[in-house]
């Protein structure tokens, strides 16, 4: 079975767009009625880019729970100026036509 979007290809893109400001990186992986559903409310890819695209967080150690054509699950960290403590997020992403349509994020809170 092949993949139409890996975990991190995924996140490669978040982390690409945050970095360069080059907002290709994640509209290039996106559905054009891509939904953001951080903790709270939604976001589109409109208000995602323009907040993506000015943001200087960076996001490493990606662990993969969970593949398939349909979603992707799993963990990264990520630190930022604003908040220099790295912390994990937890993500699920749903696919549809081989590209990120909705994308789950929420903050895992240490004991």
């Amino acid at each position: 079975m092949t993949l139409s979007l890996t975990f991190k290809e995924a996140i490669d893109g978040w982390n690409n767009t945050f970095i360069t400001g080059d907002p290709s990186h994640l509209s290039n992986i996106v559905t054009d009625d891509f939904i953001c559903r951080p903790t709270e409310g939604n976001e589109t890819l409109a208000q995602v880019l323009e907040w993506a695209t000015n943001c200087s967080s960076v996001l490493g150690d990606y662990k993969i729970i969970h593949e398939d054509e349909h979603s992707l699950c799993g963990f990264h960290s990520v630190i930022s100026p604003e908040k220099p403590v790295k912390r994990t997020k937890m993500v699920y992403m749903s696919l549809r036509d081989g590209k990120m349509a909705v994308h789950h994020c929420h903050e895992i809170v240490p004991d």
